[in-house]
């Protein structure tokens, strides 16, 4: 499901669905995954229903499902640019007094 032209409410709903079946299809009621998370039964049942709970609780929802791994996927780490692998990381600083130009300017 494209995700991408949803609303928020709609895309905490699916989240919300997506971990009701996961939850369901590892056997685990609210309570159990409330307690493996460590929070309360009302706020995975508020998730569930696709409200809004914080990233904290999120995070600990995906962490008690081992899910949290996933979100590699969803936020890939950045690509190291060939120029930051040249220079380590760092970004080049011009030498102190020198003035920048093409090289074709005429004085």
């Amino acid at each position: 499901m494209e995700l991408q032209r949803q609303s928020n409410n709609h895309v905490r709903a699916e989240l919300g669905d997506r971990v009701r079946a996961v939850r369901k299809a590892r056997g685990l009621n609210q309570n159990q995954l409330a307690d493996r998370a460590g929070l309360s039964r009302q706020t995975i049942s508020v998730f569930e229903r696709g409200s809004d709970v914080s990233l904290d609780s999120f995070l600990s929802i995906l962490r008690a499902l081992d899910l949290l791994d996933a979100l590699g996927i969803a936020v890939p780490e950045p690509s190291v640019s060939p120029m930051s692998e040249l220079t380590g990381g760092r970004r080049q600083a011009p030498a102190s007094g020198s003035v920048w130009s093409w090289g074709d300017e005429t004085s």
